[in-house]
């Protein structure tokens, strides 16, 4: 890509579509834009508009530097530095993994269970604080707890508070979120109870890691890779949930797309003796909701699988 020449919008947008096609990227023209608008400071809707723009040399040396990157299979959402979710936009850096839409269907049902007027809730694998953050924000009378064995990904979390706490305007929002550096549970003060339990935890079998995608595999393989049988989380969290759980609570796990009857089994095997399987819109297994027979949250799962 020669930079003594003129590159208008639509020009460097064909070249780099070719590009990244030609390195197996799956949204070529999508990632060539949303790239561009990272440059440009500006919607995908203005590079249409102003299709024939030229881009001044320090733009195109920024953009070129994006494509070098991406072409090397580097995650769009560390290149960008954020990624939006659910309503919301996080940043995102190399610690953590990257949300997904998919998640997004758990938050959704979490946050429109019957709650306590208080609720407190626990998020195990925090992560970049997708999940917890966005709880957060949609119920402002709640609090929680993110836990993550990562400590860049709990500064990561840190930062999302307070940044989403700018989006929607509400200061009380980083003193309702705080954190814990553990394995799943094992540093948790014994004193805490929570109302909810909330996990996406790494649930890929270890065998399967090598076969993801390459830029999935740039993510941190502490946030993908779960044991032998994808599982090995799931058990340990489970069977230590319930000393940190109200005796009226509900578990939102998301699993992987052939896990439902395992995961459901495990929640079973702990003492949650109702447990509902969950569908995503591509009608593949995305998560498990558990809670005990006589809890206020059993009619709301159970019938949201009618």
């Amino acid at each position: 890509m020669a930079t003594n020449d003129v590159w208008t919008i639509t020009r460097i947008l064909t070249w780099t579509r070719q590009y990244f096609a030609g390195k197996g990227i799956e949204n070529p023209r999508l990632d060539a834009e949303l790239l561009l608008c990272e440059v440009l400071h500006c919607e995908r809707i203005t590079l249409y508009v102003h299709f024939d723009q030229p881009l001044q040399e320090s733009e195109l040396a920024r953009y070129r530097d994006f494509i070098i990157r991406r072409g090397k299979q580097e995650p769009l959402a560390y290149i960008l530095g954020h990624k939006e979710f659910y309503k919301y936009d996080f940043k995102v850096t190399p610690a953590v993994l990257v949300p997904r839409p998919e998640t997004e269907l758990l938050v959704e049902k979490v946050a429109q269970a019957p709650m306590p007027a208080e609720p407190r809730i626990l998020d195990v694998g925090t992560g970049s604080g997708a999940i917890l953050i966005s709880l957060l924000a949609e119920l402002p009378q709640a609090a929680g707890v993110g836990v993550d064995k990562s400590a860049a990904a709990l500064a990561v979390a840190k930062a999302n508070a307070a940044y989403v706490a700018t989006q929607v305007k509400d200061a009380t929002l980083p003193a309702r979120f705080t954190w814990t550096e553990s394995d799943v549970l094992t540093a948790l003060p014994a004193t805490e109870r929570f109302d909810v339990l909330v996990s996406n935890p790494p649930y890929i079998p270890s065998g399967v890691i090598p076969t993801l995608a390459r830029d999935v595999q740039r993510e941190p393989h502490l946030a993908l890779d779960g044991g032998q049988d994808g599982l090995s989380i799931y058990r340990r969290l489970l069977a230590e949930a319930p000393a940190y759980l109200q005796p009226d609570s509900l578990v939102a796990l998301e699993i992987g797309e052939e896990q439902g009857g395992a995961v459901a089994a495990l929640a079973a095997a702990a003492g949650f003796t109702v447990q509902v399987v969950l569908q995503d819109y591509a009608n593949l297994d995305r998560m498990v909701l558990a809670t005990k027979e006589g809890s206020s949250y059993a009619d709301y799962i159970l019938g949201l699988k009618k």
